[in-house]
């Protein structure tokens, strides 16, 4: 089987800056690879059986190999890196696009297509939905387990008050709902086997979408403006007599808020 896993390199701080366009500026800020990502790639790897096949994907900057390679040394067998500047500014949507005309492309013929929840630095969870929309195939959500079967996978799926078994048919777009925040640790024998294999770059003419269809220009969100909000709560404490004076001051306190 050929499975393919979306990932993303993402910003390893709590708080990152964006410039006027409310795109994240990466400059200067140390990158990972995003934790939702390679929880989704481990349990990948996890079902690989001999002749099976793991492709990984990003969409990024140049640096963005770096999250790549560490996929390779987890143990993915080939790695893509789509990266053009057209590609700067993307939200959702022209993610979604970009990656769906890469599928198509070059992973036409995967078994399965797999994706983090959502990426730690946005946190929408929108790009495998509208992904498995654009390619017209199904999607399935909140994955907490997946196993081969005959005619293609099984999968559990938890919403939170219920959970279910269903069939997943081959072509589908998965994802899985966990994250592991620990990480994994690799061995000398993963490093030399990951850094051994060549990271092959795809650019916009090579998945064939026009410049105003990527990125910034195929934006369909924009940012207006961009608030930090307190979470300090400000109380204060009134002596109540009686009853009918406490629901003086309830009053007086709505009132004021109106």
């Amino acid at each position: 089987m050929r499975f393919a896993v979306a990932v993303k390199q993402v910003p390893d701080a709590s708080e990152v800056s964006v410039d006027a366009n409310g795109s994240l500026v990466r400059l200067g800020v140390p990158a990972i690879l995003d934790p939702f990502s390679e929880y989704a790639l481990r349990r990948i790897i996890a079902m690989k059986e001999e002749g099976d096949e793991v492709s990984v994907f990003a969409m990024g900057p140049p640096q963005a190999s770096e999250a790549l390679r560490r996929c390779l040394c987890l143990g993915a067998d080939k790695a893509f890196l789509l990266s053009d500047p057209s590609f700067a500014g993307a939200d959702t949507w022209a993610t979604a696009r970009t990656l769906a005309a890469f599928i198509g492309r070059y992973m036409s013929d995967a078994d399965l297509i797999a994706f983090g929840r959502q990426a730690a630095d946005g946190e929408t969870g929108q790009v495998p939905y509208e992904t498995a929309g654009l390619m017209s195939v199904r999607q399935f959500a909140y994955v907490t387990d997946l196993h081969k079967a005959a005619d293609g996978f099984v999968a559990t799926q938890d919403y939170g008050d219920v959970a279910r078994s269903v069939k997943v048919p081959k072509g589908s777009v998965v994802s899985f709902y966990g994250t592991d925040p620990c990480g994994t640790l690799m061995s000398l024998t993963d490093r030399i086997r990951g850094y051994g294999i060549p990271i092959e770059t795809v650019d916009r003419v090579a998945i064939g979408l026009g410049a105003y269809s990527v990125g910034l220009k195929g934006s369909k969100t924009r940012i207006v403006r961009t608030d930090s909000k307190s979470m300090l709560r400000k109380n204060r404490k009134v002596a109540m007599s009686s009853p009918g004076r406490a629901a003086e001051v309830l009053l007086e306190e709505l009132e004021a808020r109106r």
